[in-house]
């Protein structure tokens, strides 16, 4: 195959399946479905801005496709900052969450606790003492040399000490409910930012007056625990999801095969991105990680979706012709970034078939999965990423209902000239499966 040959092989790929709303011929970012922007309008899932989330319009809208109710089962086996699980438990759903990042999983357990006015009156009791500690001059800095650059040294000062006196408090849902508001902030007090595939630093750093950077901090967190606390009902009280910080291919031990109605996710996408670099910030100051080797679990752990690591072999059996003698063969012809990528693809899709045989077993019969993923390109060649796992998810033994676009996506620069004949496949889409 070669470029000529890219918009016909698409087509026929395309042709296998019900691929629905294709007509789309401009890309965006402001898609209410699947932009977690749209989060910021509703209780708790405001917390926090988890780029990477879908919003709870999506998952009300996919519950209500196929009728769930309170007996249903709902897993999230990539659940991020816990969108899915959070709308299950508002509805009275019994739910199951895998999350390899520690840090996006407590906020998930943060998100879907239940609480009680007492906690929501001793949480307000432990900002105002926190508002009230003195600035130790002399505690310890981080041994890490690139968190010291993260905040300015004023304010690295005011951070570990509020860190300090949050890790000293004794354990209950107040506390969390105070490091959850601390960690919120951290990004806005930082002199770097989320950007691309890691951090950058700040155009516009944070600024106050000298002797004011806890001031600041303070500020922060109590806007942020504002809105926690404003949020606060007690009809949010409901069955609290049951949140594994382990790997979809652990779903085999922990759910029993036939006992779920819906399984709902966003993988991470093929697209180089690593989280633990793009969530470097609030994985290491927070205490999530203290180490390398705690940074590398994580990503052993991880769907093989970048370049950053070095994985072991798995599921060397894995075959998907039209990606293994087509679009792999074709992209090592090219000039890319890394060479890494075409074996990259592989991994990823053959970690996506473990997860999507489990995902399969834990399904009761007429059970479905749906899932919200983003097709990528490498150096001009898109990776038709919704179709090649509607083929997976074929081989396996699911019903493929529908390939949904959702959005055309809005590729980088160097992408948009080499992608213009193929860009209506530059797509983000829900594919949607039964069992």
């Amino acid at each position: 195959m070669d470029y000529n040959s890219l918009p016909n092989f698409y087509a026929a790929l395309d042709a296998k399946y019900n691929v629905t709303n294709n007509e789309l011929n401009s890309a965006t970012y402001t898609n209410v479905d699947c932009n977690f922007v749209y989060s910021a309008k509703y209780a708790r899932h405001r917390w926090f801005n988890y780029k990477e989330g879908f919003s709870p319009i999506l998952v009300e809208k996919i519950f209500n496709e196929y009728k769930l109710n309170k007996s249903s089962v709902v897993c999230d086996p990539f659940c991020g900052a816990g969108t899915t699980v959070a709308v299950a438990k508002a509805k009275g759903m019994k739910s199951i969450g895998f999350e390899v990042n520690p840090f996006a999983a407590f906020i998930t357990k943060v998100k879907t606790e239940n609480y009680s006015k007492d906690n929501m009156e001793e949480f307000e009791k432990l900002l105002q003492e926190l508002s009230t500690i003195e600035i130790a001059i002399n505690i310890e800095l981080p041994e890490n040399e690139y968190l010291r650059r993260i905040f300015e040294s004023e304010m690295l000062l005011a951070q570990l000490n509020i860190r300090k006196y949050i890790n000293e408090l004794p354990e209950s849902k107040p506390k969390e409910l105070l490091f959850f508001a601390w960690i919120c902030t951290l990004e806005e007090c930082a002199l770097y930012r989320k950007a691309g595939n890691g951090l950058k630093i700040k155009r516009r750093p944070p600024t106050y007056d000298k002797g004011c950077a806890f001031k600041f901090a303070m500020e922060c967190i109590s806007k942020k625990a504002a809105s926690m606390i404003e949020d606060f009902s007690l009809e949010d009280n409901g069955p609290i999801p049951q949140v594994y910080v382990e790997s979809v291919t652990t779903m085999e031990k922990n759910v029993a095969k036939n006992t779920v109605d819906l399984v709902l996710f966003s993988p991470p996408y093929a697209n180089c991105f690593d989280y633990t670099k793009i969530y470097y910030l609030e994985l290491w100051f927070a205490g999530f990680v203290n180490s390398t080797s705690d940074q590398k679990n994580i990503r052993m752990k991880s769907l093989r979706s970048h370049c950053h690591a070095t994985w072991p072999e798995r599921y060397t059996s894995f075959n998907l012709p039209e990606l293994n003698d087509q679009i792999i063969p074709l992209l090592r012809q090219q000039k890319l970034w890394t060479n890494k990528i075409p074996d990259m693809l592989n991994g990823y899709f053959a970690d996506m078939e473990e997860a999507l045989r489990q995902i399969y077993d834990s399904l009761k019969s007429g059970g479905h999965c749906a899932i919200v993923v983003s097709n990528s390109a490498y150096a001009g060649i898109v990776i038709p990423t919704d179709v090649f796992l509607a083929m997976i998810a074929e081989k396996i033994g699911f019903k493929v209902q529908e390939i949904a676009v959702e959005r055309l996506i809005i590729t980088s620069s160097q992408q948009y000239k080499k992608t213009e004949r193929v860009r209506k496949y530059l797509r983000e889409s829900i594919v949607k499966l039964e069992k």
